[in-house]
């Protein structure tokens, strides 16, 4: 039933991203984004963003919760987890992004396998736009932040009544009110992003998957010191995902949390039930003896919101 929702959801998905429109979900506003509305200079990857405002009669969070689809994925996609932020009182962003190339098949193919910076600076280059990489090209605007800073100043003046100019100062991105998270690659630059930035939170889903073949080794970056607060990461897998765990070592992600990310606790079973004995690293047996596929996106499917609430939405 998982693997049929998840079909159905993905033609849903492809009608939507052509055919952008503002409603309501249930109690909930959604508006759909084209991010080339937002600025000129976005000149690709157009799936919409969604964006939802804090349900009315909720109290308001005043935090920005800021999530990012993995490869080849659209805010639409992750709708579920994106709604369950609005019904606990954030302000939600889906955003779309340049996602149409993984991170891992790209530092492990050609002359990137002997780059040891491969992997950071396509991260680098997809969250600020720096051009860093030789690999990849985006430029600010079109990065993860350039996106982000240009959907905020379009929301707050489209809508000024709904408090999105909370998350800024002038042409500036208030951190420290932003919580990011991010499924598989996505989780990737979300968890990159708590290292060079002092947001409030890092939620990590299905990864993060860096690794080397050509050096059986996790990438350096890593262990960069984090600007992000001490213990604001927090992370669920499947404990049986061979896509994130590229490496083939079916601990390769869960060791990274707590070694490299200072991800503490032991590693617990959803099943045990909230607080999840207080981890921050959490693994689920659901949609057990599905494809490889579905086990990598499992933690986004419906069925998941009291531990998205935990994760993400606390």
């Amino acid at each position: 039933m998982v693997l049929l929702g998840l079909n159905l959801y993905l033609r849903s998905c492809a009608g939507q991203n052509a055919n952008p429109s503002n409603g309501m979900v249930g109690a909930l506003q959604r508006y759909q984004i084209p991010p080339s509305l937002t600025s000129a200079s976005i000149n690709s990857d157009n799936n919409p963003h969604h964006v939802y405002p804090p349900q009315q009669g909720v109290t308001k969070k005043n935090l920005l919760s800021v999530f990012y689809p993995g490869t080849g994925s659209s805010p639409c996609e992750i709708g579920a987890i994106l709604q369950q932020g609005a019904t606990r009182g954030y302000h939600v962003i889906g955003l779309s992004y340049p996602n149409s190339e993984a991170v891992n098949s790209v530092c492990n193919q050609g002359a990137a396998r002997s780059d040891v910076s491969c992997f950071e600076n396509m991260r680098n280059e997809v969250v600020t736009g720096l051009q860093v990489s030789p690999y990849i090209s985006v430029d600010t605007n079109n990065s993860i932040e350039g996106r982000l800073l240009s959907l905020l100043q379009y929301l707050k003046t489209t809508y000024p009544t709904e408090g999105w100019d909370t998350f800024l100062t002038g042409n500036t991105i208030n951190w420290a009110n932003v919580y990011v998270g991010g499924h598989s690659q996505g989780s990737g630059h979300a968890a990159y992003q708590g290292k060079i930035r002092a947001v409030g939170r890092v939620s990590i889903y299905s990864g993060v998957s860096d690794y080397s073949l050509q050096t059986a080794s996790i990438p350096s970056w890593f262990s960069n010191a984090q600007a992000a607060p001490a213990g604001s990461y927090y992370g669920l897998i499947h404990e049986n995902d061979t896509v994130a765990n590229f490496s083939g070592n079916m601990n390769q992600v869960t060791d990274v949390w707590l070694n490299q990310l200072g991800m503490t606790g032991a590693l617990t079973n959803t099943s045990v039930g909230s607080p999840y004995g207080n981890s921050k690293r959490l693994v689920t047996t659901a949609c057990n003896g599905m494809g490889s596929a579905a086990l990598h996106s499992c933690p986004m499917v419906n069925g998941f919101q009291s531990i998205w609430n935990y994760i993400s939405y606390p």
